[in-house]
């Protein structure tokens, strides 16, 4: 289980909220965003048995709540869309621990990011226009996401997760404090920074997204409608394959 298991849900909560409510409303220095996943990530690692799953998921629903909400400026009239979003995207969390409950405690937490990544694909391919995506809170820091071109606007999403994740593995996972996860963490913030910086071309937008899955315009970058949203995608793939192989296990067991 994570470090400080004794610490009550709500404080992750409480952290979560604020960290992903900062990452949204600070558009200028959306710095937070690395870390407001953080605490979730904690969150459904403290979920043991089956009876404590819901509590905990609870606390991750209301926190993606004030974050879906946060993005708004805190309207109330997105309300009801910040609960199905926030429905939604509490799903890649149960999923994960439905996961590593069938197929074993050395189902990383990393599956959380695949499953996060596949419902942001499905959302780009059935509402591209109306739907929000993790990337979006990056949108006003365009000249971070340069490197973009090499993965698709909603690489961003895949980044933050990523960043997240191993933010968690430093700071509130069960292993013992290592260095090496903090300089991982640098590195893996700073770095997609330094090459951006390095870097003439420009990024891949939300603009160029719509162009790509919606309107079917030609699209300016040529490396970009070549590979489109090739991370989610294949995230998308890959959670379908780690489902199935999860459901298969389960039905076999119960023979």
């Amino acid at each position: 289980m994570a470090k400080g298991n004794n610490i009550h849900p709500i404080i992750f909560f409480i952290a979560a909220a604020l960290l992903l409510s900062a990452g949204s409303i600070m558009n200028d220095f959306p710095i937070f965003i690395f870390f407001g996943f953080t605490p979730l990530f904690a969150l459904t690692d403290r979920t043991g048995d089956v009876s404590n799953v819901w509590e905990k998921m609870e606390w991750v629903f209301l926190s993606l709540v004030v974050y879906f909400l946060a993005i708004h400026l805190f309207d109330f009239s997105f309300i009801v869309s910040s609960f199905i979003y926030g429905i939604l995207f509490t799903l890649p969390f149960i999923g994960f621990i439905w996961v590593r409950q069938v197929l074993g405690k050395y189902i990383g937490n990393f599956t959380i990011i695949l499953f996060w990544l596949a419902i942001e694909f499905a959302l780009l391919k059935l509402r591209p226009s109306q739907s929000i995506f993790l990337a979006d809170t990056l949108r006003f820091r365009s000249e971070w996401m340069v490197w973009n071109t090499h993965t698709g606007y909603l690489g961003a999403s895949a980044w933050i997760l990523l960043g997240n994740f191993v933010a968690y593995q430093a700071f509130l996972s069960e292993n013992r404090f290592q260095w090496y996860w903090i300089l991982l963490l640098v590195i893996i913030i700073a770095a997609p920074l330094i090459y951006s910086f390095m870097l003439n071309s420009e990024p891949v937008t939300r603009k160029d997204l719509m162009n790509l899955y919606r309107d079917k315009l030609i699209v300016k970058d040529v490396m970009y409608l070549a590979r489109g949203e090739f991370i989610v995608r294949t995230s998308a793939w890959i959670s379908a394959l780690i489902l199935l192989i999860t459901l298969i296990k389960s039905q076999t067991s119960k023979r």
